[in-house]
C-alpha cells in the first residue's frame, strides 16, 4: 500500500452490493476526496441481468491512505461491513428459498455444459446462464430488498494519470502491476514471488481515458 501511493495520483474501490444498498462506512469518511466514478473492468453476472458494479475514484494523499488502512488492513481485504449484530442470519433465513434455487439453476446449467454447452459460443452460454438464474428469481419474488444489504469497498486499484499501474481482485486475491521504474520494480519483487505476464496482459492495465461511464466531479 505504501509504495503504491507514493507512486499514484489517485486510487479506485470498488463499490460492492446492490445499487440501494446502504454506504458502507469507509466510503463515508472517504467522500470529501472523491474525483469521480466509473463502471467496474469486469462484467458481473448478477441474477438475471449482466452489470458493472461502480468503481469510486479517489485521490491518492496521505490523509486518504490513513483513511484506507483504517478499514482495510490488507491488500486483499474488504471493508467490515456496518450491518447489525444478526443481520446475517437474517439474510440467510430470508434469503434461502432464493438460494435453493439458485443451486438448482447452477445445477441445471453445469448439465447443460456438460451436455452440449461447450460447442456454443460464450454469449450463447451467457443467456442460458442468465435466463436460468432469471427463472430462479421470478419463482421468489417477494424475496429481494435493495436496502436488506450493506455495501463494502474492496479491490484497491492505483493511477498515474489515466492509466491503471496496480490492480487487484479482492476475492480472486489476485493483482497485477505495471512496472513504473526499476526501483519500483525492484521493490515490489521483495514484497513476493511474481508471474511475469509481459506480452500476455495488454497494456495499460486500464485507462480512465476510455474507462465505461466514466464521471469526473
Amino acid at each position: 500500500m505504501e509504495l503504491c501511493f507514493a507512486q499514484a495520483d489517485t486510487f479506485s474501490l470498488l463499490r460492492c452490493g446492490w445499487p440501494g444498498a446502504r454506504d458502507g462506512a469507509l466510503e463515508q469518511e472517504l467522500r470529501p476526496w472523491l474525483v469521480g466514478e466509473y463502471a467496474s473492468y469486469g462484467i458481473l453476472h448478477w441474477f438475471d441481468i449482466q452489470r458493472r458494479e461502480m468503481c469510486c475514484l479517489y485521490r491518492a494523499t496521505r490523509e486518504t491512505k490513513e483513511i484506507l488502512l483504517r478499514h482495510i488492513h490488507h491488500l486483499f481485504g474488504a471493508e467490515q461491513s456496518l450491518a447489525p449484530a444478526g443481520h446475517q442470519a437474517y439474510l440467510e433465513e430470508k434469503y434461502a428459498v432464493y438460494d435453493r434455487a439458485s443451486e438448482e439453476a447452477w445445477d441445471r446449467f453445469s448439465a447443460y455444459m456438460e451436455a452440449w454447452g461447450w460447442e456454443q459460443s460464450e454469449e450463447q452460454q451467457n443467456a442460458v446462464l442468465l435466463g436460468l438464474y432469471k427463472q430462479a428469481r421470478e419463482g421468489c419474488p417477494d424475496v429481494f430488498s435493495e436496502r436488506d444489504h450493506y455495501s463494502n469497498m474492496e479491490d484497491p486499484c492505483f493511477f498515474r494519470g489515466n492509466e491503471m499501474f496496480f490492480k487487484t481482485v479482492t476475492h480472486e486475491q489476485e493483482c497485477w502491476a505495471q512496472v513504473l521504474s526499476p526501483e519500483f520494480e525492484a521493490a515490489l519483487r521483495e514484497l513476493g514471488e511474481w508471474l511475469d505476464v509481459s506480452g500476455k496482459t495488454p497494456l495499460p492495465l486500464f485507462s480512465l481515458a476510455t474507462a465505461e461511464g466514466m464521471k469526473w466531479y
